[in-house]
């Protein structure tokens, strides 16, 4: 058992889980680093438990949280464990950020909510012309490949259903 300011909501109930704990607990850390915060400040660690086991709360996101970022992070948290990414998924989609900070093309400050789609939106212009990225939450056979159309400048997909 780890730490209540860390810990997922089904292990802070006691039931069943899987390694998608792991991943709630990435998406605190991750926030962590985003924002040089500590989770959850001002609360003891019993209060961060309730407010993440009963109130279903997470840490605010700070305006101007990447949206790319932001949404990384929102999934990790999904209350359904089915919308919360594999870690291969968390691993390619932070690569592709790297890339982009690395390529020095800019990055969209977040305003506002982020919608699905937007996590793509954001990486665009950071997506090589061969480049897929996979959408997590679907079986690696069923997960829907979007790219970016050298002759339109927008994302097609191979799969149409929703996003993440």
């Amino acid at each position: 058992m780890g730490t209540y300011r860390w810990m997922a909501r089904e292990m802070i109930k006691e039931k069943p889980y899987t390694r998608k704990v792991d991943v709630y607990s990435f998406g605190i850390v991750l926030w962590e680093l985003t924002t040089a915060l500590h989770p959850f400040q001002g609360m003891t660690p019993v209060q961060a438990a309730f407010v993440v086991s009963e109130k279903n709360e997470q840490p605010a996101l700070p305006e101007n949280c990447q949206p790319a970022l932001a949404s990384l992070i929102k999934h990790c948290w999904s209350a359904n464990l089915s919308k919360r990414p594999e870690f291969n998924n968390i691993v390619a989609l932070l690569e592709k950020f790297d890339e982009c900070i690395k390529d020095g093309l800019p990055l969209p400050s977040h305003s506002g909510l982020v919608s699905r789609s937007m996590i793509l939106d954001c990486f665009k212009g950071c997506i090589s012309m061969s480049s897929s990225i996979p959408v997590y939450g679907w079986p690696e056979w069923q997960v829907p490949r979007y790219h970016i159309d050298r002759n339109v400048d927008s994302l097609s997909h191979t799969t149409v259903n929703h996003l993440i």
